[in-house]
């Protein structure tokens, strides 16, 4: 006899990913002659949930080392970049339990320095970077149950003859 029975387990009701492009323009104190290097560092971030947009809100140190004076010295600008971005999650599943939400976000693409131009007051540098979101909330499911008809334990064993050199005949 097989019965039905729904179970209340957390899965994954909505998810979404995005390619964020940011743009930064960054001052500097010299006049910079030319970019030697671009890269980013402790990038953090946290993911909440409104309605159906994951807000991802992070920071990331972007490190620009450049020369001036004709190529003769060089420094290093350091400065902390703040964001803040949106992310819309599709859902997957339609009907779930909306109390207790939990966000996994993942980077899939870690914040990249794409492009970086001298001007006259500083630097604007390009950076990219991909974000996946997934909602995790308590949804409902059907599985059948088995139910066992005869014990198991009354099974008798079989009275076998084995043949063992059976590889060993021509």
């Amino acid at each position: 006899m097989n019965e039905i029975r729904e179970i209340v387990t957390k899965a994954v009701v909505a998810k979404g990913k995005k390619l964020f492009n940011m743009h930064e323009h960054i001052e500097s104190s010299t006049h910079p002659y030319s970019i030697l290097g671009c890269w980013i560092i402790n990038h953090e971030f946290e993911a909440y949930k409104n309605a159906d947009v994951v807000t991802i809100e992070g920071q990331y140190e972007l490190n620009v080392w450049y020369s001036y004076l004709q190529n003769t010295k060089t420094e290093v600008l350091r400065e902390k970049i703040k964001y803040k971005k949106d992310i819309k999650v599709k859902q997957v599943v339609k009907n779930y339990l909306d109390n207790n939400d939990d966000i996994i976000a993942k980077v899939l693409a870690h914040p990249t320095v794409t492009n970086a131009k001298i001007l006259e007051d500083g630097l604007d540098v390009d950076v990219t970077m991909e974000i996946l979101a997934e909602v995790i909330g308590e949804t409902k499911m059907q599985v059948t149950v088995f139910t066992q008809t005869e014990p198991q334990d009354d099974i008798e064993d079989l009275d076998i003859d084995v043949d063992e050199d059976f590889l060993n005949k021509e």
